[in-house]
């Protein structure tokens, strides 16, 4: 598993957040004691000021990524969370195509594209789950099939002005005005910002021609529990009488896991989400799922199967076993 927090204390005020390595810490806690994960086999970076954890930076965050999925054997059951900004874009070979991102420490980002590059070198029924406590999440596996979620007519009702609430959104502009100072470009591109930054370690989103971009497989085995709608902000609840800052879906997640001792399905788990946090009050958001149907139904990280049994069946501990 690889667990990145993002709190960004380098950006202005607005843009900084307070509960996203509480999340990792939650997200570790039920990895080890719910899901029998071992802590060895968990990699955590953050941006926490004079941490010793690795560095939450793209680079950093794509080379354990690759690490985690070249070490993979058939069957094994991979993790990936992420708690931070998102931030969203059009594509500029499509200006028909939202493209959707997480942003690392260092301003660089991984879109899409790098998810998908990463799920089509996933080992035979090996799957990898993704949760994404960010806005714009919906859709990070570019052309993932959607089971939960995805209306494009939602208007998010998010009280930007209420500074107890943070949305863990970079806008565009803002991303752009970050990458401009650094580069000195003058370019609304911020694929040329990044280029010109992080050179090949910029997403394959840029670096790459288009006719090079990872294409989806048939059947593939990303699973991607997000946040929120693709046009969606996630909330960083700020501390209170409830316990710390932290992510409102990862808090909601976390919550429903420990309450259900069986095991429950990855639709399952998103749909109790959702309508937990569409419901709120002030600052809802709607957690989607994105996955292939047998994925849908299959259990919430089942157990790593190792040819233990046939595809389709279920295991001694009630795992469905997906292809």
């Amino acid at each position: 598993a690889v667990l990145v927090g993002c709190l960004y204390p380098n950006y202005p005020e607005p843009y900084q957040l307070n509960g996203c390595i509480n999340d990792v810490k939650m997200m570790k806690k039920m990895l080890i004691g719910r899901f029998g994960f071992d802590p060895k086999a968990i990699m955590v970076l953050t941006d926490k000021p004079g941490s010793k954890k690795l560095r939450a930076t793209g680079k950093n965050i794509k080379i354990q990524l690759g690490n985690m999925i070249a070490k993979a054997l058939p069957g094994d059951r991979l993790f990936f969370f992420f708690s931070g900004h998102g931030t969203s874009f059009t594509d500029k070979h499509n200006r028909n195509l939202t493209r959707h991102a997480i942003v690392a420490c260092d301003d660089n980002n991984i879109t899409c594209m790098d998810f998908r590059h990463y799920v089509n070198h996933l080992p035979k029924n090996a799957t990898l789950t993704i949760i994404a406590d960010s806005c714009f999440s919906g859709g990070l596996i570019d052309q993932e099939p959607v089971q939960v979620g995805l209306l494009p007519y939602y208007n998010p009702r998010i009280n930007n002005e209420d500074s107890n609430y943070k949305p863990r959104k970079l806008p565009y502009e803002a991303y752009l005005a970050q990458l401009s100072s650094r580069t000195g470009l003058n370019s609304p591109d911020i694929g040329v910002h990044l280029v010109q930054l992080f050179d090949l370690e910029a997403s394959i989103l840029f670096s790459l021609p288009p006719d090079e971009h990872p294409k989806p497989l048939k059947a593939d085995q990303g699973i991607l529990l997000s946040g929120g709608e693709p046009n969606e902000n996630t909330v960083d609840d700020p501390e209170d009488s409830n316990g710390p800052a932290g992510g409102a879906f990862t808090k909601t997640v976390a919550a429903i896991v420990n309450a259900h001792s069986a095991p429950i399905t990855n639709k399952q788990l998103v749909i109790r989400a959702r309508g937990i946090l569409g419901n709120r009050k002030d600052h809802p958001q709607h957690p989607c799922l994105y996955c292939s149907n047998k994925n849908a139904d299959a259990v919430f990280l089942r157990k790593a199967s190792h040819g233990q049994a046939e595809i389709g069946q279920t295991s001694e501990e009630g795992h469905v076993l997906e292809e």
